[in-house]
């Protein structure tokens, strides 16, 4: 055989490899997550799609009808609770396989997807070092010497790389003994000593504007063997919640959909 085709047969058998290998480590993920679909209850009436790589926001009457009586993976509290059937109401109710109605009690997060969902569980605790909060205080010309109505921390390792991020949840809003003259609410998440900032609203206070920021739900929701973030921010009296989900992408987080 001639030097010349044996070196051209050794290109197209490196060319296939490197395709086969480069299929191998992006194109299973990307055809996974392209493929997968999924329906959120987030709350009390949130309902999220997500099909061919697009999120929907389903808030048409007649689509909502169409998940009652579906059964549905439940969590509480990000514990998982049970498989049961749902009823949209004035909140989700559940009822067991003989329609039996089932309480609960805390923050439903459920789904119905063709994947094992990866949801990951953490506990909140009150911030004890306010120095990353300090810093976010004064990038936003606020006083540091301040009062909250809410200052929460939440450590887990949310990008898998075996070391635990924290996130930090601080806001004034919503004072009842103290009236400050700018509200501010922030959700930051910290790794390596650096900030990346998921929400952040800071206005001049008129008692019943502004939003409380919890963390929601951490969940690979898409199939990408990325986790996603649910945030809820809670508005004054019986508005409806803020509800936002967050993907972390190119080093910042960023919604994908809200149902604002």
């Amino acid at each position: 055989m001639k030097k010349g085709k044996v070196k051209y047969i050794v290109i197209i058998v490196i060319l296939i490899i490197y395709c086969v290998g480069m299929y191998l480590i992006f194109g299973v993920s990307e055809t996974k997550e392209r493929n997968t679909t999924t329906t959120l209850l987030v709350g009390d009436s949130t309902v999220w799609n997500y099909s061919s790589r697009d999120w929907m926001n389903v808030t048409n009457q007649q689509l909502l009808s169409d998940v009652n009586w579906q059964k549905f993976k439940v969590y509480v509290d990000n514990e998982y609770f049970g498989n049961y059937s749902v009823w949209l109401d004035d909140r989700w109710y559940l009822f067991d396989d003989n329609r039996n109605a089932v309480t609960y009690q805390g923050n439903l997060f459920a789904y119905d997807a063709d994947f094992d969902m990866d949801i990951l569980p953490f506990t909140t605790s009150q911030i004890m070092d306010y120095t990353y909060v300090n810093q976010v205080l004064k990038e936003h010309n606020l006083n540091t010497d301040t009062a909250y109505t809410l200052a929460t921390q939440s450590s887990f390792d949310f990008d898998k790389d075996g070391v635990n991020e924290t996130f930090y949840v601080v806001s004034n809003v919503f004072a009842i003994d103290f009236f400050p003259e700018t509200y501010f609410s922030f959700v930051f998440m910290v790794d390596n000593n650096q900030i990346y900032m998921l929400y952040e609203d800071v206005d001049k206070n008129e008692g019943v504007n502004g939003c409380k920021p919890n963390l929601y739900t951490v969940a690979d929701v898409d199939n990408d063997e990325q986790y996603e973030l649910i945030l809820m921010c809670s508005r004054y009296s019986n508005q409806i919640p803020v509800m936002m989900l967050y993907e972390f992408r190119d080093n910042a987080f960023k919604i994908a959909i809200s149902n604002q």
